[in-house]
């Protein structure tokens, strides 16, 4: 049997006044295609910004291919091979689409 591509254990995320993520976990295998889906304010973005790198959780655990991880930016993310293309583009309107970092960094 094939092992997990990406586990989540346990993840928890709590920003002012409400806690957005209460022990989360996810198991995923190569080749799979899953989708979070959820009220507005259950969580599903802080889940995605915690494993694009952009936030970090206060506890809980993501292992890549059994090897524990953290990323500090979204930037060492990408470089593992997690991306994340968001509903809404935050794209620079003064750069070409080429070098605008929104569209670059989700498509490289």
């Amino acid at each position: 049997m094939m092992g997990n591509l990406l586990e989540v254990h346990e993840i928890v995320k709590t920003f002012p006044g409400v806690r957005a993520l209460d022990g989360v976990r996810i198991e995923l295998k190569k080749g799979e295609a899953h989708g979070i889906v959820g009220e507005n304010g259950a969580g599903k973005s802080a889940l995605m910004h915690i494993l694009g790198g952009a936030l970090q959780p206060d506890s809980g655990e993501i292992l890549l291919e059994g090897k524990p991880l953290r990323f500090k930016n979204p930037h060492q993310a990408l470089l593992s091979g997690i991306g994340i293309v968001f509903q809404e583009l935050s794209l620079v309107p003064n750069l070409s689409i080429a070098e605008n970092p929104a569209f670059v960094s989700q498509h490289t």
